[in-house]
């Protein structure tokens, strides 16, 4: 669903505030900033439109991570959300931004963490000091062959994040990066991502990630079966549409695989695209299971039937006009294969 975006800030360029960068951007995710940097950057554009899939893809973000940045920052105070009835997003506020309160800043150092968004940085002795560990040592020496490469010290500090503020055992880090790498992606930030869906999950084993995992792995390659693909791993931009499907609409397997068995009927090739397209419409109507669907397809049905037995037109000084039979289905295959 798109969402407006407005601000109490002048919007003619691209200002970011000297208080954001002194108090806000330290201590925040460096993803989090990319996305409100975007958000500053899109004020300038108004016409085009906004949403959380948007802004996933033009940030190579999955749609957990959007959402978790834009409520790490309304929770901040520096914009706002609007919601509608239904609990979608509506809009984006980005409020003049002011500094902490002093008691507010103490505490922002001290609290404890409560959230795997409340994430704070390191000094260069505190990953020293976890560098010299015999359990971190290995630890960087297993994520180092995964990642076949040297760990920068950024990357270090996001292996430590997992370890001191989400509290992931090394074994459980090292079957996450392991995971990560076995579905293609190399990424620290795509396996932070993937950690922060463990840790919101209540994951603190490596049991419970293999269960996880495995479920999501038979599901993913039970969907590339269903396209009718089984000569190749599925790619990053396809596993994060099944990311979403899986996860984010936490539809059951059998419904995604209904949503591929149509848009093969009806393109007679694999659409990621497309299938998305008819997920996202069950996740607005609220779909649940097969017999929604079912439901909704005799709700089309009967409207199908009331159009078809409605009266014919009142004769007019037009009435020997000879009417077009549109094929609205074939139609909106031409355009599909026409944007491909």
């Amino acid at each position: 669903m798109s969402f407006t975006l407005n601000t109490q800030m002048p919007a003619d360029k691209t200002c970011i505030s000297n208080l954001f960068l002194d108090y806000y951007m330290p201590k925040a995710n460096g993803e989090y900033v990319k996305v409100y940097l975007y958000l500053l950057r899109a004020l300038l554009t108004p016409s085009s439109p906004l949403s959380v899939t948007t802004l996933a893809d033009a940030l190579d973000h999955t749609e957990g991570d959007i959402l978790r940045a834009l409520k790490y920052w309304e929770k901040e105070g520096i914009l706002k959300l609007e919601y509608n009835k239904a609990k979608e997003l509506t809009g984006i506020c980005l409020l003049e931004i002011k500094a902490p309160a002093k008691k507010a800043k103490k505490e922002a150092v001290t609290e404890p963490l409560t959230s795997p968004t409340a994430r704070r940085s390191y000094t260069r002795n505190e990953l020293a000091q976890f560098s010299t560990q015999a359990e971190c040592q290995q630890l960087l020496f297993v994520c180092e062959q995964y990642l076949k490469k040297t760990l920068s010290p950024s990357e270090i500090e996001t292996l430590l994040y997992f370890y001191d503020q989400l509290h992931f055992s090394a074994d459980l880090i090292e079957y996450l990066v392991e995971y990560c790498v076995c579905k293609g992606s190399r990424s620290i930030h795509y396996i932070e991502s993937v950690a922060l869906a463990w840790a919101e999950a209540g994951i603190s084993t490596v049991t419970q990630a293999k269960e996880r995992t495995t479920t999501y792995t038979r599901g993913c390659f039970a969907i590339m079966k269903a396209f009718g693909i089984n000569d190749r791993n599925p790619v990053d931009p396809e596993l994060r549409y099944m990311e979403k499907w899986l996860t984010t609409y936490d539809f059951t397997l059998d419904l995604v695989l209904e949503a591929c068995r149509r848009t093969m009927e009806r393109l007679h090739k694999p659409s990621f695209e497309y299938a998305d397209q008819i997920l996202k419409s069950w996740n607005k109507q609220k779909v649940h299971n097969l017999e929604d669907i079912k439901k909704l397809d005799q709700t089309h049905q009967k409207r199908a039937v009331q159009r078809t037995l409605a009266p014919a037109a009142r004769a007019t000084g037009f009435s020997n006009f000879e009417q077009r039979n549109y094929n609205f289905d074939e139609l909106e295959q031409q355009l599909l294969q026409s944007q491909q």
